[in-house]
């Protein structure tokens, strides 16, 4: 509605009849045919008649003004829907005089129920009519909702004296009217009266009808309803009001305090972020349905319009936080997971619109996103249902998620005018979101008994097999030690027969030193396996001694000295004075056992280099072969116990020196690298800190 450039009235658009529900009737007469007789004369002025009595009858419906909501003596309380007509101001520009003027002309809508409006900067304008019949109690107290909505400025007559009344029992003159303002941009300590809803106080005159107008604007969805009481009848509403809403508090803050408790005590993802959307819902109902205005009575509303708005998006971030614990997107549906990090993201960035008329925009795409996750949600719960029958858990998920979208569409619909907004005695999305966090926590509970079963088990079967290790290790380790003493024997047996000279063929003497060589190779396995026990153990203890570099390095390759393998050495120690302070024997082992691998696997006539030197104030060791080399999945395991490369088939070892080099170089803070070529040889690093100098 507008005011009319020339004169400044107002438009008379409300003035027209519209019939926009009714087919539209017209009549054509065909080019080169005339209508003749009596029959299609009298067909026309049928259907002419018709007209005018279907656009008088619309007229009249528009025009005529409601009844007004009648006051008894049996009255407690009683709903204004149908007792009301409503103007909409899009363009936000008709003040209180404009809307007299276009009541008198019967501009104003009449309609029989409330709806919701939805998200609109619209103003809305209403006008209740009230009927004190006689002997009814003259006073009544006016209640309006929703808590959350901003400005309610109502109208009320001066005087409800009839000379100061119309003949229809409404005042012309706006100055005939006082002004209370209401809503939740007004602090509770300066509203009329202290309740958790908008409500005031009226005294009612006899007998006669008196009007009374309100205006609501608000950034928020607007959803009025409007209900008269008597005090006493207030009371008792008020009683049982308060009373569920202390309820679906409490019930919210005993969840969030003892989930939290459980969640941080699991260190479960899920029943955190659980636990955070159950406190969004607690502190978004805690405002929006004004119970935090009554505990913080000077709160101002833009800072009620943000914790409403950021309790309302933040609680969207963790649900969908949630749902990627709980559907377990991280494994099944990656993407999926990537999509609902973006929508919490971005509902993040959208805090700071909760107190701009940004909101108006960005709140319906927040709720449309809403409703996609929870169909989203509702298909993958029923798909996990499906495929685990014995698992209760989804078939919680399930039906939380299916009292959830009941209750958005529900609560969207009458949002949306789609149903009256007052079409249930309490909000549908408050019922289901209590409704769907306790069903939710009985899920996640049944989770958190399977996951605690699963890693009982698993405990269980890890105690199992470290005692099956155990006893094979002490198996082992009993075994080897035992066998020092025959080989002791052996060699023993077999250095007597050599120095007796009773044996003076060279082919039993060859014999001999074949028999003294593989006893040695035995008496070497042994020590390997017990000191591999050893370091797993944590058993063996290292002594440090002060050695320089080149004495280390000869120490650790003395063993070859004398044999063919020392002709393939090629050794370099760049720094030989360098003073360590090393486990000089144990970090020889170390060493010999990387350059007994690459004499091992090199060709008979190539050449191992070893270097010795400093490099950034590290020790480093290099040893380098030109044998078959190892691919990149075979360098990650080098190092692992038992484990040996495809490319040592054939050759003898037991894939225990690379481990005990490991283990022994890890022991002195250092570390043991590999950097291998296929067909090309291997080249392996020992760095030791700057700390064994």
């Amino acid at each position: 509605m507008t005011k009319d450039a020339t004169n400044g009235d107002v438009s008379g658009r409300w003035m027209e009849c519209r019939c926009g529900s009714l087919p539209a009737i017209r009549i054509r007469i065909l080019a080169g045919r005339r209508p003749s007789g009596l029959a299609p004369a009298l067909l026309r002025i049928l259907l002419g008649a018709t007209l005018l009595w279907l656009c008088a009858l619309c007229a009249a419906s528009a025009a005529e003004p409601p009844e007004p909501l009648r006051l008894e003596a049996s009255t407690g309380g009683a709903t204004l829907a149908g007792h009301f007509t409503r103007l909409v101001d899009p363009e936000r520009k008709l003040d209180f005089a404009d809307i007299l003027k276009a009541d008198a002309a019967g501009g104003m809508e009449r309609l029989s129920d409330f709806r919701g409006a939805g998200q609109t900067r619209d103003i809305h304008w209403y006008r209740f009519d009230l009927l004190r019949a006689p002997g009814a109690p003259a006073d009544w107290i006016l209640e309006m909702g929703e808590a959350y909505i901003d400005h309610l400025d109502l109208f009320i007559p001066r005087s409800m004296e009839p000379k100061t009344a119309a003949a229809d029992g409404r005042p012309q003159s706006p100055d005939a009217y006082r002004l209370v303002r209401l809503g939740d941009f007004v602090p509770f300590s300066q509203r009329p009266l202290k309740t958790r809803l908008h409500a005031v106080k009226l005294t009612l005159p006899e007998g006669r009808a008196v009007s009374l107008y309100l205006r609501v604007d608000s950034i928020s969805a607007i959803r009025l309803s409007a209900q008269m009481w008597t005090p006493a009848a207030y009371v008792g509403h008020q009683t049982t009001d308060l009373l569920f809403q202390g309820l679906f508090l409490g019930v919210l803050g005993i969840l969030t305090l003892g989930y939290v408790a459980l969640g941080l005590l699991l260190r479960d993802g899920a029943l955190l972020a659980y636990t955070g959307y159950v406190a969004t819902v607690l502190c978004y109902y805690l405002f929006a349905n004004g119970i935090a205005a009554v505990l913080l009575p000077d709160m101002p509303g833009w800072a009620i319009n943000m914790m409403v708005g950021s309790s309302g998006f933040l609680g969207f971030a963790a649900a969908l936080t949630m749902w990627v614990h709980i559907l377990d997107l991280r494994n099944r549906a990656p993407w999926l997971r990537r999509c609902y990090q973006g929508l919490a993201l971005l509902s993040l960035l959208m805090l700071p619109t909760t107190v701009s008329p940004l909101y108006a925009l960005t709140n319906p795409v927040v709720t449309l996103s809403a409703l996609v996750v929870v169909v989203i949600a509702l298909v993958l719960t029923a798909r996990m249902a499906w495929l685990n029958p014995g698992d209760l858990s989804p078939r919680f998920y399930l039906a939380s998620t299916l009292v959830s979208l009941g209750g958005l569409l529900l609560t969207q619909m009458s949002l949306r005018g789609v149903l009256p907004a007052d079409f249930a005695i309490a909000d549908p999305y408050q019922i289901s979101s209590m409704l769907a966090v306790l069903v939710l926590g009985v899920g996640l509970a049944l989770r958190i008994g399977r996951l605690q079963s699963e890693r009982l088990r698993a405990r269980e079967e890890s105690a199992f097999a470290t005692k099956r290790a155990e006893e094979q290790r002490t198996f082992v380790a009993m075994l080897s030690h035992e066998f020092r003493t025959p080989l002791a024997s052996i060699d023993s047996a077999a250095q007597m027969i050599e120095l007796s000279g009773a044996v003076t063929a060279p082919a039993a003497l060859t014999r001999l030193e074949r028999i003294r060589n593989t006893t040695r190779k035995m008496v070497e396995l042994v020590e390997l396996f017990l000191s591999s026990d050893a370091l797993d153990q944590g058993a063996l203890a290292l002594k440090p001694e002060a050695v320089a570099l080149g004495q280390l390095m000869e120490e650790a390759l003395g063993g070859l000295r004398g044999t063919e393998a020392e002709d393939r050495l090629a050794v370099t120690v760049e720094m030989p004075d360098r003073p360590l302070l090393v486990d000089a024997p144990f970090l020889g082992v170390a060493i010999g056992n990387l350059v007994q691998n690459a004499l091992r696997y090199s060709p008979p006539e190539a050449p191992v280099r070893v270097t010795a030197g400093q490099d950034a104030g590290e020790i480093v060791i290099r040893v380098a072969d030109r044998g078959p080399g190892m691919s990149p999945d075979e360098v990650e395991r080098i190092g692992s116990i038992y484990f040996r490369a495809s490319s040592s088939r054939g050759t003898k070892g037991t894939g225990l020196g690379l481990y005990m080099a490991k283990k022994i170089v890890a022991a002195h803070g250092g570390t043991l690298t590999v950097d291998s070529t296929h067909e090309d040889g291997s080249v392996f690093t020992i760095r030791l800190p700057p700390s064994v100098s």
